[in-house]
């Protein structure tokens, strides 16, 4: 394992673990709330931390599992199991979401008070705190990583921010003007976030069990390099994937056929170099093929047109 790798599943497990500690600690607080106040914003936001609480273990579970070296059944790495990681998460999210909905709307249209207000605000302000000191720290390993545990995670933290700011407001307002509706609307704006929460979360990690390409971001990073590099004369059969936070970009390259094998295996290097500099944790795989001799038959229309334009250009030359 490579010193940047290290760093890089440090972080990861830096903000899987910082995660799992907040849950647990929010989990518990929300409990002596809710007892003592009976709130359904505390309660909505109780089911959210205890999701949290599951969600954040299995996270730390799955990025020890998506660090383990390849091995023989798995010779491209454990990385997709950050993917189905999150396709769990989005199951207990939406579990979740549903609970805390159906409980809001049983007390909207039966409206009950919330027992010592001044509690029920304590606890949604230390979970509001305690929350956006651990997005904040996730936002920073986020930067370090782009570890979809980690991005997932956040996704569902940052829903909670706004949630809690939310649940907050609604139980201080009910409580100065006397509406005990709003604290079952808090509940119900809780549930909507978490069912936002899971379909971002599912957004992410769907793309990855299915082998889609990689954002046209990336991929216009990657014509920008191989642009750059005046021997190369084109390409074809780009292919680009990611699984957790490891990109794979595989790729034919277009050379001058009188180039010696040495000339050819020097360039591909360069290039399978600048690319794996461009994009942190990345697989790169560049085949030479001589401009005018690719074989484009199992080539994409598109691909094919640029080469033919490509060797057009060369035999011109």
């Amino acid at each position: 394992m490579t010193q940047k790798q290290s760093t890089h599943n440090r972080w990861i497990n830096a903000a899987t673990t910082a995660a799992v500690c907040v849950a647990l600690l929010l989990c518990a607080v929300k409990i002596a709330g809710w007892l003592i106040t009976g709130s359904t914003a505390i309660l909505g936001s109780l089911a959210d931390s205890c999701i949290d609480l599951l969600a954040s273990v299995a996270a730390a579970l799955a990025a020890r599992f998506a660090a383990i070296k390849p091995d023989a059944n798995h010779k491209y790495g454990h990385n997709k199991a950050e993917a189905l990681f999150a396709l769990t998460q989005v199951v207990l999210i939406s579990v979740s979401a549903a609970l805390v909905l159906w409980e809001s709307t049983h007390r909207l249209l039966t409206p009950q008070p919330v027992y010592d207000p001044h509690i029920a605000m304590g606890t949604l302000v230390f979970a509001l705190l305690a929350t956006l000191g651990l997005v904040s720290f996730q936002t920073y390993a986020l930067k370090k990583t782009d570890s979809l545990i980690v991005k997932s995670d956040r996704a569902h933290y940052l829903g909670d921010v706004m949630a809690l700011t939310g649940a907050l407001a609604a139980v201080v307002i009910g409580e100065t003007y006397g509406i005990p509706r709003l604290d079952a609307i808090a509940g119900l704006v809780m549930g909507l976030f978490l069912a936002r929460a899971a379909w971002q979360v599912g957004k992410c990690a769907i793309p990855e069990l299915m082998d889609e390409e990689l954002p046209e971001e990336d991929r216009q990073k990657i014509l920008a390099i191989l642009e750059q590099n005046k021997e190369i004369l084109g390409y074809h059969a780009l292919r680009t994937r990611r699984a957790g936070s490891k990109r794979f970009i595989q790729l034919d390259i277009l050379l001058t056929a009188s180039l010696s094998f040495r000339q050819a295996h020097k360039i591909t290097d360069d290039l399978e170099l600048a690319l794996e500099a461009a994009f942190a944790d990345t697989d790169v795989i560049v085949h030479a093929d001589p401009a005018g001799e690719a074989r484009l038959e199992r080539r994409g229309r598109e691909e094919a047109a640029f080469t033919k334009q490509t060797d057009t250009e060369h035999n011109a030359s």
